[in-house]
């Protein structure tokens, strides 16, 4: 009687985590539908092989009307800017195309390209469905960099 107790809060327990993993797949869905959602870093990439761990706060800001990036940057610089001493990939573009491609084995690629006139080239991202993602951004000044984090 006893393992029949057990083996029954067993089983309401993995039905629970299962309904919260389907909650969480559906909220994330709907964000990535409605182009709103914010992509934390967890660490970021070179072009040249160099990888470091990020402090909370490096984030990419997508909505329906902005794309706000503070994120960091380290590599080769092709064109400097005088006065500034920031490094990091700092943007905000407005006016942007957003496509959205499902995969095959879940999850979504998202390309985001400015229409207007920015450093930023392009946004590559991936998102799973557990909400863990990779960023890929392509700049006209700057060597490429990546970054993997969370999706908010």
């Amino acid at each position: 009687m006893k393992n029949l107790a057990l083996l029954f809060v067993f089983c309401l327990t993995m039905i629970t985590i299962a309904q919260a993993q389907k909650s969480d797949q559906e909220n994330l869905q709907a964000a990535v539908d409605s182009q709103t959602f914010v992509f934390e870093g967890r660490q970021a990439s070179g072009v040249r092989g160099r990888m470091i761990q990020l402090d909370p706060g490096y984030t990419l800001n997508v909505s329906p009307d902005r794309v706000v990036g503070d994120l960091p940057f380290f590599g080769r610089a092709y064109t400097s800017t005088p006065g500034q001493t920031d490094g990091g990939l700092k943007f905000d573009f407005t006016e942007y195309t957003y496509e959205v491609k499902p995969r095959k084995k879940g999850g979504w690629d998202i390309t985001i390209e400015p229409t207007e006139s920015n450093d930023i080239r392009s946004v590559f991202l991936t998102i799973q469905e557990s909400g863990n993602a990779s960023l890929r951004i392509t700049s006209n000044s700057k060597e490429g960099m990546s970054y993997t984090g969370t999706i908010q």
